[in-house]
Parts: structure tokens; C-alpha cells; sequence
């Protein structure tokens, strides 16, 4: 008798049931593709609106960080802290930026001539170099002056006076000196950009010499400067007296995306703060 061998049948998949996976395997992968791409959009839409904020608020604390510091290192009794040039859309601030001040320790009484060099020896001549302009100055007398040369073995700083409170200038206690020093901040509107520079100097008062600029923020559709006085009144800053009523200044500043987001609009952001120049309440 012969021995039966069960012959086993091998069926494969048929044609439609290959589309039906092929057709499963595709609307899962079109819908996977479809959040991947909808979060990217989100994603990116995210980090553009969160630019816009950021350089929003580096905007406003720049600047609320040096219109408190106006006036710093400057004689109390110059009025000339909100330099000429200063508007809408530009703010000329005279201030000590780099903090160059040391205190005078030549013999007293000190007396001071206007065009007639002299030497004054310091604690530290750290910061001042040949050029640049600094005030000698105390609490009720000072003098502007242009520094000839400097001698950190001697520590000492030679300078030529150029301006003085008042005519006979003798300084009886020791005074301080200081960099004569400005930054300017700025809405560059042909770029869009908001700008800061420095006085390369200030020789002339009413039209420093500024470096180059340097950017702060881009895509910035506004920036907007308003002043007021002690009675919060707003001031028009076109003349030193009006200039010398300013005790508040309030910024404003708009700034838009650096692209288009997903939806194809470009939304803005506006932001504001009021900031109070603090030694110019102690003028």
C-alpha cells in the first residue's frame, strides 16, 4: 500500500487585498505626514512670534537701562544731560558709560583757568587716554576740559580747560574726574532697525562725533520716544530748556516677524515702558 503525503495548499495575498494594505499603509502615511507638517508650521510659526517678542523687550530694556543711567559721572550743575538731536525717534544721552572716574588728589586749594593747561593727580588714570574730553568736578563747581596727556607711572592727567561753572573756577576740596561720554539710541527707518552708538567725542556738545552704529533688533516698524516733566506734562525736547524739564521718558516700540507665518500675515508687537533718568532727579 502506498503511503498518502498530504499535499498542503500555499495561497498567497490576492490583488485586492494588496491595494486594500497598500491603500491602508498610504492614508497612514499621508496622515502621519500631515501632523509632521502641521506641527512643523507650528513650530516655526512659534519661534517667529517669539523672536519678534524678544527683540521687543531687548528694545525696551536697552534703552530703559541707559536713560536711568543719563547724567551718570556728570556734574550736577550742567543742564546739558538730553543733548540737541534728540526727538520722536532718537534720544542723545550724555553719561559716563565706561565708568572712567577717579578722584583728584593734588593739593588743594586747586585753581582752574580757562585755555591754561593743568595737571591734575589722580588715584587712577585707568580709562582716560589723550583726546577725549573729561570734567573735573564736585557737588558745587565744575570744569570741561580736553585731555592732552596721560601718565600712568605719575598718574597723572594733563588737560586744557575748555568750560567752567564760573570765572574765577578754585576748587577748595578734592574733585572728581570723569569722561565726558554720550550714546545715542535710535529708529534707523529705511532699515527697520533700532540702532545704538557711542560719542567718539564730545568736544563740541551740541554735535558729538559718533561711532558707527551698532544693531540691536531688527524688523522694527516703530520706535517712538515721549517726554515729560515733573509735573507729567509732555515736553517737546527742541531747545536746552526744554531739554532741562525732563524727568520722565516714555518708550514705545513696535516690531513685526522676520517672515511671513504659515497663513501668510506678518503680526506685530507692541511694547512700552516709562523710564526714570535717576540722576537727574538729584539735579
Amino acid at each position: 500500500m502506498r503511503n498518502s503525503v498530504p499535499i498542503r495548499s500555499h495561497r498567497g495575498f490576492s490583488l485586492l487585498e494588496t491595494l486594500v494594505a497598500t491603500a491602508i499603509s498610504v492614508g497612514i502615511g499621508a496622515v502621519a505626514f500631515q501632523l509632521f507638517h502641521q506641527n512643523e508650521r507650528l513650530f516655526r510659526d512659534q519661534s517667529l512670534i517669539l523672536e519678534m517678542q524678544q527683540g521687543a523687550r531687548v528694545i525696551v530694556a536697552q534703552i530703559a537701562d541707559d536713560i536711568r543711567m543719563a547724567g551718570q559721572g556728570i556734574p550736577p550743575g550742567l543742564g546739558e544731560v538730553i543733548l540737541p538731536g534728540t526727538g520722536d525717534s532718537r534720544i542723545n544721552i550724555r553719561m559716563s558709560f565706561s565708568a572712567a572716574e577717579s578722584l583728584v588728589v593734588s593739593p588743594v586749594p586747586l585753581p582752574v583757568t580757562l585755555g591754561n593747561e593743568l595737571t591734575a593727580f589722580v588715584e587712577s588714570t585707568t580709562g582716560f587716554s589723550t583726546g577725549r574730553q573729561a570734567f573735573l568736578w564736585t557737588d558745587l563747581a565744575w570744569t570741561r576740559g580736553t585731555i592732552n596727556s596721560v601718565s600712568g607711572a605719575a598718574r597723572s592727567i594733563r588737560l586744557t580747560p575748555t568750560a567752567v561753572s564760573a570765572s574765577p573756577l578754585e576748587f577748595l576740596v578734592p574733585p572728581a574726574i570723569s569722561l565726558d561720554e554720550a550714546v545715542a539710541l535710535y529708529w534707523d527707518s529705511p532699515t527697520r532697525t533700532m540702532r545704538r552708538t557711542t560719542a567718539t567725542s564730545t568736544e563740541n556738545s551740541q554735535s558729538p562725533s559718533w561711532a558707527p552704529a551698532n544693531e540691536l533688533a531688527a524688523n522694527v516698524v516703530a520706535l517712538t520716544f515721549f517726554y515729560f516733566d515733573a509735573a507729567e506734562l509732555p515736553v517737546i525736547p527742541d531747545t536746552p530748556e526744554h531739554r532741562s524739564e525732563i524727568l520722565a521718558i516714555e518708550v514705545r516700540v513696535v516690531v513685526r516677524t522676520s517672515a511671513s507665518l504659515s497663513n501668510g500675515s506678518r503680526p506685530t508687537y507692541a511694547l512700552s515702558t516709562r523710564a526714570i533718568p535717576r540722576n537727574l532727579r538729584l539735579r
